[in-house]
């Protein structure tokens, strides 16, 4: 399948991110994270192709599209209690149902949901069908529903890119810290400002006030106070 975004927005499909910075922003390890991207030679010897959306970089980096998929997936994983290799059959389903590139990354993703819950319940052996012929009574699992919550998605015409997510607020978009491919590499910064959260981290561990952060920086302390937050959490 062409992917209309590969070399059209490299802001979006480029390598942005470690597997170690990838996965602690996806909370995932980051064994997972090259796994899902790269595959992996299985016990019988047999490679395992690659779980995610395959990687078009030379190097072992991560782009933001897959980091975004990386993170739904985990969520995916764990809400329905399934195995890697179930999670990337779903993925793979959906690409073809949906004749899209970046299904876990896609708007239609919160709206079609159900048909790839669907996919991994018939996965698992034992697992009730009684809904197959229904995918609609299947419904989408909180945590994955609550990461579509988060993303912003790009609604444009040009190079048929339509609906793909472009920005991601790890902790919800009432909270002004934004993951911006097209802001500091794709770090975590405070909305608006390009005030990384990782700066704001390093100065208060070197003993810095969380009032004079917030005064240097001309933020409010309950800003500095999120961002401090959700910098031990990616860090735990």
């Amino acid at each position: 399948m062409a992917d209309p975004l590969n070399g059209q927005e490299n802001w979006r499909t480029g390598p942005l991110y470690t597997f170690v910075e990838a996965g602690r922003l996806a909370h995932v390890s980051p064994s997972t994270v090259r796994n899902w991207l790269l595959g992996y030679e299985g016990s019988t010897s047999k490679a395992v192709r690659p779980r995610i959306h395959e990687s078009r970089n030379d190097i072992a980096m991560v782009s933001f599209l897959q980091l975004v998929e990386v993170v739904v997936a985990g969520k995916f994983r764990e809400a329905e209690r399934v195995s890697f290799e179930t999670v990337r059959k779903a993925y793979e389903d959906a690409a073809a149902q949906w004749g899209i590139d970046h299904p876990f990354a896609h708007l239609r993703l919160k709206a079609l949901g159900g048909h790839i819950v669907e996919r991994l319940r018939e996965e698992q052996v034992g697992r009730s069908l009684q809904a197959l012929n229904n995918p609609r009574q299947w419904w989408i699992p909180g945590p994955v529903v609550e990461t579509v919550h988060q993303l912003e998605y790009d609604i444009k015409v040009e190079y048929d890119i339509k609906d793909i997510a472009f920005r991601w607020h790890p902790v919800g978009k009432e909270v002004p810290i934004v993951v911006d491919p097209k802001v500091t590499s794709g770090v975590p910064t405070i909305v608006n400002r390009g005030v990384t959260v990782g700066v704001i981290h390093k100065r208060f561990k070197a003993g810095q006030k969380l009032d004079f952060i917030a005064r240097d920086f001309e933020l409010g302390p309950d800003v500095v106070e999120e961002a401090l937050r959700y910098a031990e959490q990616v860090a735990a």
